[in-house]
């Protein structure tokens, strides 16, 4: 069945002319006869009474009707979902916080879009429990974490570590005391967050945003931890004395019956943040 044939059939039987049926099909009104009458002979019936300005359905062409309207959307769905099936096989959507992305994330991602062309990226910016959920549900492709899974059906790799130091902005260096900005880096940082600290901290600021705690360094005589590299491309950071210095490890998480499974495995092979840009 030649679905044109049917979508011609419904604008006939909506506009009740062949002539204005023919304008909305962008067809001449002779090949919107021709396909009535081919799709008549197919079901060897008439679907239409046509006399002077009063075309009207048939009994067949009212029966019909519901059926092609249905056909019609039946088509245009699995069409649409055909398409979006392989989209996704050229597509790799990659999750992580914000925090992750600031660090170095967004310029790796950048590496892999001038090496791999073919590929269309979707990066996702949520919190790493929404991310754990749209993995099982096949919404994300790969999590780019600071804790491994102890799921059984994804799999954790670990790919780097971040150093993090603790620094203040030399504005505000000779402030003594100093308010603390905690950044939301994962469960593992925050136990090494308090062994940090001689006593209990109270932080005037907690964010999951390293540009917004770096910004926010300048005018709260604080001090927060950041990429240790950061003091390279941001002069004005300076390191609280003594050093203080956590060692945040990086994963890669994906499931383990992806169909990008050898595609993540190599591009994370060789996974590295680059350090000599923002």
């Amino acid at each position: 069945m030649d679905t044109e044939l049917l979508k011609t059939f419904l604008e006939v039987s909506k506009t009740r002319h062949f002539g204005r049926a023919a304008e909305s099909l962008y067809l001449t009104q002779s090949a919107v006869s021709s396909r009535i009458r081919l799709l008549e002979n197919q079901l060897g019936v008439n679907l239409f009474t046509r006399h002077r300005n009063n075309i009207r359905l048939t009994a067949a062409g009212e029966q019909l009707l519901p059926y092609a309207e249905n056909l019609i959307i039946t088509w245009q769905q699995a069409r649409s979902s055909i398409t979006k099936s392989n989209q996704k096989k050229n597509t790799l959507s990659i999750g992580a916080l914000p925090l992750i992305w600031e660090t170095g994330l967004t310029d790796w991602l950048e590496s892999l879009y001038l090496v791999h062309k073919n590929l269309q990226f979707d990066a996702r910016i949520a919190p790493r429990n929404l991310q754990v959920q749209q993995l099982h549900e096949r919404q994300l492709d790969l999590l780019i974490t600071t804790e491994p899974s102890k799921m059984d059906e994804l799999v954790s790799k670990r790919i780097t570590s971040i150093p993090l130091q603790l620094v203040m902005s030399e504005r505000k260096s000779g402030d003594k005391k100093r308010a603390y900005i905690s950044l939301d880096w994962g469960i593992d940082f925050s136990q090494q967050e308090k062994e940090s600290f001689t006593q209990e901290i109270s932080p005037v600021l907690t964010t999951s945003s390293a540009l917004m705690a770096k910004q926010l360094l300048k005018n709260t005589a604080g001090c927060t931890f950041l990429p240790e590299f950061w003091q390279k491309q941001h002069p004005e950071l300076k390191p609280v004395q003594p050093i203080q210095s956590i060692n945040l490890p990086l994963y890669a998480i994906w499931l383990q019956n992806s169909e990008h499974h050898l595609l993540i495995h190599k591009l994370i092979s060789n996974f590295h943040i680059p350090e000599d840009n923002e």
